[in-house]
């Protein structure tokens, strides 16, 4: 239960206006040159005044009274003084004297002189005379440290007082915590003091007291450093006393008066059983309205009657204790899967148990809340019950089948006669006084992109509440949303707890005016680096593959809804897909330059649109781009630079709108590993048997290549090998790995990567793969996944077969910030920092040495040796059926020929949705809407030349062009529209190298390219013999 305990009676009292007066009068007449004073005197019938005297009256305690609060009424004392008549007074003297250590005080006294309407003492607006409460300055005192000392606190007091006794209560507020990972702040319970209205906040082991006016807001925090987490919370106003409840190290209790602990509750009990004393942790209490302490468990409900523990019933179920609430006399206990409890505290007796037997909606009451008198019950599977109390009956259930969003209720509160329900990610009000639902608010709208966890009511009793009663909506995040559900519109603002990210994972990341943006898991998280907080995130309800900025605007490439331009603030200002022109809703990578956006769409596309007049042209294999496999792209000056995986970077004149020729380096266009890095504005590009070319990207000058040892460029020749798998910038240094070895350069000094000791295991000779995490790099190589530092690049360790890795040799290597993960042939290796180890695995338990791939529509085609085709739905990022070989005759997704199942070759045919597939059993011409055989060439048929397997199946001008691997250096020809043999060409009588194996083949704007290699064979394929026939 929550506990808001009422102040209304005591804020009609109000502040007594007069506590008590004590007013010291000394009045002295005496004249000039009188040597003994005379005083008047009385006789049996008359007064006898002296024509000269002095009269002191000593000192007299005066007490006010008659104040009447209610209508503004003080209180007052009369006190008079005889005097001879026609006398004049002449030297008069009065002292008021006080003494707040005597408990003799008065509040803001006003001394009138009545007769002739003058103030002899005037105290108004300065507190109590005698003693302070508060400070003269704004009472509580807020204030910062400036560095080290604050002085803006003080007391105005009268000249000569003297200070007997000084208390000061000091608090010490924080600042809202700042995390970079997710903030969960479980609420436990609250509660509100009923004198000056602050609240009580339970969250985890801790209690954060709370000001609503003060800046910051927590301003204390008490912890119980034993417990693991507050259940239960609960004000008793007559020992002025908060009552806090643990789940494992019982009951604790602080002082509403000054914050000070206090001694708890018993925790332990007399059984009824037997004399033992028992300890008892319980799960949920109350303080009744007779005064005594009602708490359960899952063995018992007890009562604490001042002194002791004592059973009221014990349960032989074992169901933990969910909440209690006391509503006309009756105590109602509910308990998980066993319904409700009821225990008359009139009679001292249990009534009969509600479950679904009888008429509860569900045995599992999360909670109780009273509206008027009606009890309502809400559950985590069922709804909401209403239970009208005054006459005994159920009124029907709220549920997803009426007037709920979901059965699932988290919370229930009520605030100025308005009924708040928390389900899912929704709140449901409704207006108890006419019964009538009123709106249903998306916690988006409110900040939260959780579902919601709690309500708290925090009505205005005090200085330190609201203006106004407020419903406050946790989500379970370090920010809670501030409702005023009688106010127009009612959502006020976020209360900030505690401030961090929604996701520990990060998508990416870029800074704009101060603020870091961080996409991740679909919502956009910001950081303001100036106040060293997160703000409120912003919905983006889709994967970000990348996020940049033109230094006004953000622009993010979504995974499945196009691309998208951000405000600074987090608003979505306009979005792109299919159906405004992209190449599709999916977008890989995005750069801007000016107007001019550009988009990579499915690895296969790229878009351009004007961001001014919001036209798209869209460039593919189809459109001058003579390469669909794309994955990155960035922008200088007018050029877009755009990384393929088969003719190199590619480049793009956004003013002319023109692809100009690919920088592909010696010639070789196909080459199989081609990594990227920019470093120190250069662009630099490894070439598999040549080493790392360079491009100015400030000048436009193309630089000279880093080579390995055997170059001849000065200081530019210290790669370990010219075959470069890798490289990597962290902005200081270019890490470039590859056969042999690594190497770390800072632009003009190279570093070796180091191996440790005389183990083969920590000596890799081949890198083929960098991710940078912390102040580490780790590497995936033929040892597996080692570890380096970045400052020496010495190897610390190597993760591999033997460690739990699905294999020695791996390929790859990638984080998600934490993890990092080992690619290889037999699947993936995941691996923690530290320590440095093998926690997990991924394997598809098959294996394939071939893996081509050809993209039609939007389905990506993946001939898997020994397997079949994996077909791969782009758009909705999942897998199809495999196409399998068949036995007897095709059927379902058994449709490749005997021996086709070792896929060797795939290429899209001249006429739309046709696939050529080649395998061990020739070629076989594939309707990929149907599944149905178009054509079939069998290995025996006279179309088809040779014995070997085809290879790198290119079709172009209608005529399909592929080689037999080491069976042949010949490249062969098919006429695919006429379905005729075609003469083949002998690519190793042009090199002059006859005997040597052909490797590949490509198209290059227009030109097949057939490579040959080296007649000597391994490891002689790099000697110089074999080449590229055109």
């Amino acid at each position: 239960m929550n506990s808001v305990v009422s102040a209304t009676n005591a804020l009609r009292r109000g502040r007594k206006a007069i506590l008590l007066t004590m007013l010291m009068v000394v009045t002295s007449m005496s004249p000039m040159m009188l040597i003994a004073p005379v005083s008047a005197h009385l006789t049996d019938n008359e007064t006898v005044w002296p024509k000269q005297a002095s009269n002191d009256t000593g000192w007299v305690q005066l007490d006010a009274v008659g104040a009447n609060p209610d209508i503004g009424l003080s209180a007052n004392a009369n006190w008079g003084l005889e005097f001879a008549p026609g006398a004049l007074l002449s030297n008069v003297t009065m002292e008021v004297r006080v003494n707040g250590s005597s408990g003799l005080t008065i509040e803001e006294p006003v001394i009138t002189a009545s007769d002739v309407g003058i103030n002899l003492f005037d105290w108004q607006g300065l507190g109590i005379l005698g003693s302070s409460d508060s400070f003269t300055s704004p009472n509580p005192h807020s204030g910062r440290l400036a560095p080290n000392s604050e002085s803006g606190a003080y007391w105005a007091l009268p000249s000569g007082a003297e200070i007997n006794e000084l208390i000061i209560e000091a608090l010490a507020p924080v600042d809202p915590a700042v995390t970079f990972e997710p903030v969960s702040l479980e609420i436990g319970d609250y509660a509100i003091h009923f004198v000056d209205g602050r609240m009580y906040l339970a969250i985890g082991n801790s209690i954060l007291i709370i000001d609503y006016n003060n800046d910051p807001k927590i301003i204390d925090i008490i912890e119980f450093s034993n417990a693991n987490r507050i259940v239960e919370l609960a004000i008793d106003t007559t020992s002025l006393t908060l009552h806090i409840l643990t789940d494992d190290d019982y009951f604790h209790a602080i002082s509403l008066v000054d914050t000070s602990i206090q001694p708890g509750l018993p925790d332990s009990i007399t059984s009824s059983v037997d004399s033992a004393t028992e300890p008892v942790q319980y799960e949920q209490f109350i303080i009744g309205s007779d005064g005594l302490v009602y708490a359960a468990n899952a063995e018992r409900i007890s009562v604490f009657d001042g002194n002791s523990w004592s059973d009221a019933l014990t349960k032989s179920t074992d169901g933990a204790a969910l909440d209690i609430i006391e509503v006309d006399g009756i105590l109602y206990f509910s308990f998980e899967n066993e319904g409700v409890i009821r225990w008359d505290m009139n009679s001292n007796s249990q009534l009969s148990t509600w479950t679904t037997a009888n008429n509860l909606h569900s045995d599992t009451v999360a909670s109780f809340s009273q509206s008027g008198n009606q009890l309502l019950l809400s559950s985590d599977d069922a709804g909401l019950a209403r239970y009208d109390w005054n006459t005994g009956f159920w009124l029907s259930t709220w549920n997803e089948n009426n007037w709920l969003t979901s059965n699932s209720i988290a919370d229930i509160a009520i605030s100025n006669n308005i009924l708040t329900i928390l389900n899912g990610n929704s709140v449901q009000t409704y207006n108890t006084q006419n019964g009538v639902f009123l709106q249903t608010y998306n916690l988006q709208d409110f900040g939260l992109v959780n579902d919601g966890e709690k309500l708290l009511v925090w009505p205005s009793i005090g200085p330190r509440a609201p203006a106004s009663e407020l419903l406050l909506v946790s989500d379970g995040g370090g920010d809670l949303a501030i409702l005023d559900v009688a106010a127009n519109p009612q959502y006020q603002g976020n209360m900030l707890l505690a401030s961090g990210p929604t996701s520990a994972d990060m998508d990416d990341a870029v800074e704009l005016n101060g603020v870091l943006y961080v996409a991740a898991d679909g919502i956009m998280n910001r950081f303001d680096t100036q106040q060293s907080r997160w703000l409120a995130p912003k919905l983006i309800g889709d994967d970000i593959n990348q996020l940049i900025t033109d230094g006004t605007y953000l622009y993010l490439a979504g995974d499945s809804t196009g691309a998208h331009k951000m405000n600074d603030n987090g608003t979505i200002l306009q979005s792109w897909g299919v159906a405004d022109g992209l190449a599709s809703d999916s977008v890989q990578r995005i750069a801007v330059s000016g107007s001019n956006l550009i988009t990579i769409n499915s690895n296969t596309a790229m878009s351009v649109l004007d961001t001014v007049t919001n036209s798209i042209s869209v460039y593919d294999s189809s459109n001058q781009l003579t390469s669909s496999g794309l994955t990155d792209v960035v922008t200088y000056g007018n050029i877009a630079y755009i990384a393929t995986l088969d003719i190199g970077l590619a480049r793009f004149d956004m003013a002319n709108e023109t692809f100009l020729a690919p920088w592909g380096s010696t010639g070789i266009n196909n080459a199989e590993d081609v990594p990227l890095a920019v470093f120190d504005d250069i662009l630099h590009m490894g070439l598999p048997g040549y080493g790392v070319v360079r491009k100015d990207l400030v000048t436009g000058d193309i630089l000279l290549p880093l080579t390995d040892s055997g170059g001849s460029n000065s200081n530019l020749d210290f790669l370990p090998s010219d075959v470069i798998y890798a490289m990597i910038s962290d902005g200081s240094h270019l890490y470039l790995g590859g056969e042999d070895g690594a190497v770390k350069w800072d632009g003009t000094q190279a570093l070796n990567f180091q191996g440790r000791g005389g183990s083969w295991v920590t000596n890799p000779d081949t890198f083929f793969d960098f991710v940078l995490l912390g102040s580490d790099i780790y590497v995936g190589t033929d040892r597996g996944v080692c570890k380096y530092p970045t400052s020496t690049v010495q190897v610390d360790d190597c993760m591999n077969a033997n460690d739990g890795m699905p294999d020695w040799e791996t390929q790859s290597v990638g984080t998600d910030g934490t993890r990092v993960y080992g690619g290889t042939n037999d699947g993936v290796g995941i691996l923690t920092t530290n320590p440095f180890d093998v926690v997990d695995t991924w394997e598809a338990g098959e294996d394939t040495d071939n893996a081509p791939i050809e993209v039609i529509g939007d389905v990506a085609y993946i001939g898997l040796n020994g397997i079949g085709i994996a077909r791969y739905e782009i758009s909705t990022n999942s897998w199809l059926p495999t196409w399998t070989e068949y036995s007897n005759s095709p059927s379902g997704n058994a449709i490749l020929d005997p021996g086709n199942q070792d896929v060797t070759g795939l290429v899209a045919d001249i006429n739309p949705n046709q696939l050529w597939i080649g395998g061990e059993d020739g070629f076989q011409l594939i309707d990929v809407t149907t599944g149905a055989e178009v054509y079939d060439i069998e290995k025996s048929s006279d179309l088809y030349i040779g014995n070997g397997e085809p290879y790198q199946m290119v079709i172009y001008n209608d005529v399909m062009y592929y080689h037999q691997g080491d069976d042949s250096n010949s490249v062969y020809r098919i006429d695919v529209v006429n379905f005729q043999e075609l003469s083949n060409i002998d690519a190793g009588i042009q090199l002059d190298d006859n005997s040597g194996p052909a490797w590949g083949i490509g198209l290059v704007d227009g030109i097949i390219m057939a490579s040959v290699a080296s007649n000597d064979g391994f490891p002689d394929y790099y000697d110089g013999q074999g080449g590229i026939a055109q």
